[in-house]
């Protein structure tokens, strides 16, 4: 792929993310906003001490998890097929498309893995700022109708939104991403992938930001290596795809970057077929 190209691609990418954006962007809201009513009726209830003591309890939220099953899957297929089609077309191959029940299944495999923490994460933040405003609605010598409020009224406070656009935005590139690893690994040729960033005001850069985004794009290793990358310390970030759960959170929350395929070649200029 040349410049063109990967720009190119990341447009099409980013049309069929965006379906899914719009999509998931109103079930991960109502989730949270669910979230900011229990806190808000337990805090009517059992007072600020009971309240907390009872949030404590909850690790992670389920109904996040059953989005994020959904997600998933269907991204699976989304991406799968379109990825699996767009490589065939490029190296000349069969392009139909495939509804492929593996990619799904390696994608409920994939939640089973990293899902439990990643909803862990969502809701530790989410109980962060349950505290916070708790904490300053108690400083500030508010009743608790007045707390309830303020948690409530997101008009105020944007949050339940905030927080939704966050977590679709990163979670779709994350399962975009790796659902297209899915489906390139596919095909019976010897494929590489490339790191493709979108290259604005927004990309992450060093000294800006902890991680760059910006010197990776265009990085091509092989389908099975990391991409490589270095944060603002000095400390060294292993890749796998864009998205990656093991990469810190700093470096994927938000992401738009995408990976995109390309046929390896022999010096004859014919496709390498893998070894079986």
């Amino acid at each position: 792929m040349n410049a063109t190209q990967q720009r190119e691609y990341w447009l099409k990418v980013e049309r069929l993310r965006r379906q899914l954006d719009i999509k998931y962007s109103s079930l991960f809201n109502a989730a949270i906003r669910k979230d900011l009513k229990q806190f808000a009726s337990d805090l009517k209830e059992f007072g600020a001490r009971g309240a907390l003591s009872k949030m404590g309890s909850y690790a992670w939220s389920e109904d996040m998890m059953k989005i994020m099953n959904k997600l998933y899957k269907e991204a699976a297929v989304i991406f799968g097929n379109s990825v699996y089609r767009a490589i065939a077309i490029n190296n000349q191959k069969a392009s139909a498309s495939m509804f492929n029940n593996e990619w799904v299944q390696k994608a409920v495999e994939f939640l089973v893995q990293y899902g439990f923490l990643l909803v862990s994460e969502m809701t530790q933040t989410t109980k962060a700022k349950l505290q916070d405003i708790l904490a300053k609605g108690l400083d500030e010598g508010l009743s608790v109708d007045e707390i309830v409020k303020l948690i409530l009224d997101d008009r105020e406070n944007g949050y339940s939104a905030m927080r939704a656009r966050r977590i679709v935005r990163t979670e779709v590139m994350r399962a975009s991403n790796y659902a297209s690893m899915l489906a390139a690994d596919q095909h019976d040729f010897v494929v590489d992938k490339i790191w493709i960033s979108r290259v604005d005001a927004r990309t992450r850069r060093i000294p800006k930001d902890q991680y760059d985004h910006v010197s990776m794009n265009g990085q091509k290793v092989g389908w099975d290596e990391d991409f490589t990358s270095t944060g603002k310390k000095g400390d060294l970030v292993l890749s796998g795809f864009p998205g990656d759960p093991t990469t810190p959170a700093g470096f994927s929350i938000n992401c738009r970057c995408t990976v995109g395929f390309e046929g390896r070649r022999d010096s004859n200029g014919r496709l390498i077929r893998k070894n079986k």
